[in-house]
């Protein structure tokens, strides 16, 4: 299996060369997710180059060649490169002196085959030179590829021992790159038996892989099978319905909707605003993460089909945009009847669509109609909005500073 340089720019492109002419020939080749997307189909986003040169001396050649370095990960050999506005990873072949579950000490190694054997899966450890020419050293990656088996490099506990995050990568890779095939039995037991090992990860990178895995276009598979084999719920104890997110996905299909990991994490989990703010600070997530989440969890607006179109629009507007979207959606993926779930999405499709008001009053106009500053203004604002929700966002600017005598009267 070769690569086409002509269907693949990036193997030769400038910035790659000016990278691969900067060391030594024959020191470097790409490996990784950019080689194995590239000969799935799927799209190349990220270079990763692996070298036999050591780190000092990888970037005192980029540096000689005007090439932008950046010290990233230089402890375990990896550097960041920018070449014309594109950016590296390039790191030196390594071996594993110890591992911890989490963390690893390294020596730097001259052996592509031994790289290679301490890499994750065999889709990962292949490597392709700029002329395209694919190097497998494991033996098994072309064929894994060619039938979308994800599977460990050689001895599955061995390998997730030294990481235990790859326990979760297994399954984002399987979601991703899995097709519907069977999924590999010795990693699915080596993942299931050495579950407990998830403990000694950090919430963020459990956090960063689920978000990864919930992107996929079709993740329902995975997901059940981490909820049978007992993984899904030591993760995720407040969203492990894995029924509610087959309905959503079903959705999606009916609908065009991007795959969204938000979303689907809500499908998952019961509209419970305080045990959505229990996993929001658990996987400490970033504020935008957690006001969307718990913004749907504790919504009381009175959404629902069959109000006027007025009504609609004042609820939508009371449960703010995303809310109303996500709230709507998700109750057209729970519903069993076509009908109800049509209405529902008619409400989804209104609060996606609806031209958003705008309330026509600031405190400058308050102002200038005698108000003064303090507590006074912002009752009387929030009295005056209230009105203009009340009329269906129809009260002009003059119309709510008449209002305002009859609010100053009372």
């Amino acid at each position: 299996m070769k690569l086409d340089p002509k269907k693949h720019a990036w193997l030769n492109a400038k910035p790659a060369r000016r990278i691969f002419d900067a060391l030594p020939d024959d020191s470097a080749r790409y490996v990784g997710g950019c080689v194995r997307n590239a000969l799935l189909g799927a799209p190349v986003a990220d270079y990763d180059i692996a070298t036999t040169v050591l780190p000092e001396d990888v970037a005192s050649a980029l540096k000689a060649n005007k090439i932008s370095v950046h010290e990233t990960g230089i402890a375990h050999g990896t550097l960041t490169a920018v070449a014309d506005n594109t950016v590296f990873e390039i790191t030196t072949l390594r071996r594993d002196v110890t591992t911890d579950g989490r963390r690893a000490t390294v020596e730097f190694s001259k052996d592509w085959t031994e790289d290679a054997f301490r890499r994750d899966f065999t889709v990962n450890a292949l490597y392709a030179d700029p002329q395209g020419k694919i190097f497998d050293p494991t033996g098994q990656g072309v064929e894994d590829i060619k039938t979308r088996r994800i599977r460990f490099v050689d001895d599955p506990v061995q390998r997730i021992q030294e990481d235990y995050l790859r326990i979760l990568r297994f399954f984002r890779f399987y979601a991703w790159y899995g097709d519907g095939k069977a999924m590999d039995k010795p990693a699915l037991t080596a993942c299931r038996d050495l579950k407990d090992g998830l403990n000694q990860l950090s919430v963020e990178r459990i956090w960063s892989e689920t978000k990864k895995l919930l992107a996929a276009p079709s993740p329902h598979r995975t997901v059940n099978a981490m909820l049978i084999n007992g993984i899904l719920e030591k993760l995720l104890p407040e969203a492990s319905n894995a029924e509610g997110l087959q309905r959503l996905i079903d959705v999606e299909r009916m609908t065009d909707l991007t795959p969204d990991p938000y979303l689907r994490l809500m499908s998952m989990a019961a509209r419970d605003e305080f045990a959505m703010a229990g996993l929001t600070r658990r996987l400490k997530m970033a504020n935008v993460e957690k006001t969307r989440l718990l913004g749907w969890a504790g919504d009381r607006a009175a959404l629902k089909p069959g109000l006027s179109d007025k009504d609609l629009k004042i609820e939508i507007f009371k449960a703010g945009r995303q809310v109303a979207m996500d709230r709507s959606v998700l109750r057209a993926a729970g519903a069993d009847d076509p009908i109800i779930k049509k209405q529902w999405l008619a409400v989804f499709d209104t609060a996606r669509e609806w031209d958003w008001p705008e309330f026509p009053l600031s405190g400058k106009d308050l102002i200038e109609a005698g108000v003064p500053k303090g507590t006074s203004m912002g009752k009387a604002l929030a009295a005056l909005e209230a009105l203009w929700i009340r009329s269906g966002f129809t009260a002009d600017k003059t119309r709510l500073i008449a209002a305002l005598a009859l609010i100053h009267r009372a």
